[in-house]
């Protein structure tokens, strides 16, 4: 399992801005090479992501807690900067694929890499398909 250091997965009762981790991921767990396994639920009306793209409201997240603090934090996604330099903040979620590779760096320092191809990925229901 991943360091406790860097890193740890919330319960599944726990709020991350309107969604529970359950309700995102089950079984979850990360291993040293930042390997993370669970099943990922597919999630919709996910406003507390982000509440002005629509588009990025439903999919697959992944809730964490960081525990390496700093002063900044930056991910890079697939290789490229996503956000960069942003204040450091415990309580995190990214919106996920099974291709995707997050790396995370606090105070410029690479703390780990995720990869979710050995995760599974729940389908998206006919019920969150259907347009009102």
């Amino acid at each position: 399992m991943i360091s406790p250091d860097i890193m740890t997965l919330p319960a599944a009762g726990q709020d991350f801005y309107g969604k529970t981790a359950g309700e995102m991921i089950t079984g979850a767990a990360v291993d040293v090479n930042g390997n993370v396994t669970g099943t990922f639920q597919y999630v919709t009306g996910y406003t507390g992501f982000n509440s002005e793209n629509t588009e990025e409201q439903e999919g697959y997240f992944f809730p964490f807690h960081l525990t390496k603090t700093g002063t900044t934090m930056s991910f890079l996604k697939n290789g490229e900067p996503g956000k960069e330099d942003i204040p450091w903040e415990a309580d995190n979620v990214f919106r996920v694929t099974q291709e995707d590779t997050f790396e995370i760096k606090v105070d410029g320092s690479s703390v780990v890499t995720l990869s979710f191809d050995k995760a599974a990925f729940q389908p998206k229901s006919s019920k969150s398909r259907k347009k009102a």
